[in-house]
């Protein structure tokens, strides 16, 4: 394989994220001592060994072009290795070793179909015309859920505590509601900044806002800077190397924080650092741990499930908060789908579905730019990596953005700031384009990128 300097670049990106990661991570240790992050006083051999085996998927993110499931593929991979890390120093009694084998084994299965499928399907040919009825329907809606939502009352209190259960409200607004936040928004924000109506775009991250005393959460407060950060990050570098970017850059602006602030101010450095990286990974220890001694789900957390056969947990998250008493411990479909459900002799087979699942958006948005796949699924991404497959398709939206993406008509350079798109085959059959950024044009042979 011949590589070209955004392949170095992308390679160089990733190392340079592990090593950051286990910086990371140490910092999270002694910041917050309580989490089960760091029970060794000494960095050993060991764990930087037995770690250094996620080495070897680099290749793997060199070799993928971009789509959706580049996205989906790289956070995972940050999960499993800060899991693999932590699991090292992990206090819990479980088998460490079999655990971490057995994660790896199953981002190993779910990249295959979310690096490497890409099979040509039909879409309808809808007008920019359409389009637009089709985004002020969303707009539509959007704003009557927020309207429904504050007529049953709002609650303006803090994202970390009880403020969110104050309010009641049915089951279907809640569905709907997470909708907006995590698809609707996030794609209309996408289809405003893309076209250059900044007006508009702004307009939308504002609208986000208002949905905060309704949610009392912290996605909101974190959407109307992540999308805009998303759309100037993939508007100025190869998109693969954008995705790496995306995780590598806060995590450095939260470890700044960690040391230049006065000490025990870790607001910055919680916000980014525990809740947006640590986390998902500190997930997969205890999922781990608490399933190692008791009855395996078998997939009764998903409601339909629950409702006709019964089960024998509650939620998950607030389950495991109960025994751990460390916070409410949703996770993504590794530890819910995989290591509750299956166990961890199986949880690679789960994986492996779940990533066929999502392939399905990366088949659906094969034809948009990077930079508009990548901001619309700005939420949606850290939604997969944060609570069940079933969940964040449904309650989260991710299903009904992948209905908007294949319903949004081909990208065209005049509505958007990226110049004209250089068509370049990608499957077998040679059917596809790839929409290369301003960067990767500069460099153009032998750079693959692909929306």
């Amino acid at each position: 394989m011949n590589l070209t300097q955004d392949d170095l670049m992308v390679g160089s990106s990733i190392l340079g994220f592990f090593v950051v990661s286990i910086v990371s991570m140490i910092a999270c240790g002694h910041a917050f001592p309580a989490m089960h992050f760091w029970r060794s006083d000494h960095f050993t051999a060991q764990a930087v060994l037995g770690t250094a085996i996620m080495l070897t998927f680099i290749p793997a993110f060199v070799a993928g072009r971009f789509s959706f499931g580049y996205v989906v593929a790289f956070a995972l991979l940050s999960a499993v290795f800060g899991f693999v890390w932590l699991s090292h120093f992990s206090a819990f009694n479980y088998p460490h070793e079999i655990a971490r084998w057995a994660m790896i084994a199953a981002l190993a299965a779910v990249i295959i179909p979310l690096l490497f499928q890409d099979i040509p399907i039909w879409r309808p040919e809808l007008s920019e015309a359409v389009l637009r009825r089709i985004v002020m329907l969303l707009l539509g809606m959007a704003f009557a859920v927020l309207i429904a939502d504050l007529s049953y009352g709002a609650s303006l209190g803090d994202p970390y505590g009880a403020a969110r259960n104050i309010v009641t409200r049915p089951a279907l607004l809640n569905y709907l509601t997470g909708i907006i936040i995590g698809a609707v928004l996030p794609y209309l924000f996408a289809h405003f900044a893309t076209r250059r109506q900044s007006m508009a775009a702004v307009g939308v991250l504002l609208f986000a806002v208002c949905f905060y005393p309704v949610v009392n959460n912290k996605t909101i407060l974190l959407l109307p800077i992540w999308l805009p950060f998303l759309f100037w990050l993939f508007g100025r570098f190869d998109p693969r190397l954008a995705t790496v970017l995306a995780f590598l850059v806060p995590i450095m602006i939260g470890l700044a924080a960690f040391f230049v602030l006065p000490d025990k101010s870790y607001v910055v450095f919680s916000a980014i650092n525990l809740r947006f990286i640590a986390i998902p990974s500190l997930a997969l220890d205890h999922y781990a741990d608490f399933f190692a001694r008791r009855e395996l789900t078998h997939f009764c957390q998903v409601s339909v499930l629950r409702h006709l056969h019964g089960c024998g947990y509650g939620e998950l998250g607030p389950t495991l908060a109960a025994v751990y008493r460390d916070g409410n411990f949703n996770a993504s479909f590794l530890a819910t789908e995989g290591i509750a459900s299956v166990g961890l002799a199986f949880a690679p087979v789960a994986a492996f579905v779940c990533g066929l699942i999502l392939s399905i958006g990366s088949i659906a948005s094969r034809h948009l730019s990077p930079r508009f796949v990548a901001v619309s699924s700005g939420i949606a991404v850290q939604a997969i990596l944060n609570v069940p497959l079933t969940t964040s398709l449904l309650s989260n939206g991710v299903a009904v953005l992948f209905l908007l993406w294949w319903l949004t008509p081909e990208w065209r350079p005049e509505f958007s700031h990226s110049p004209e798109p250089i068509a370049r085959p990608i499957s077998a059959v040679g059917l596809a384009a790839s929409w290369s950024s301003p960067t990767a044009q500069r460099s153009s042979q032998g750079t693959r990128i692909e929306a």
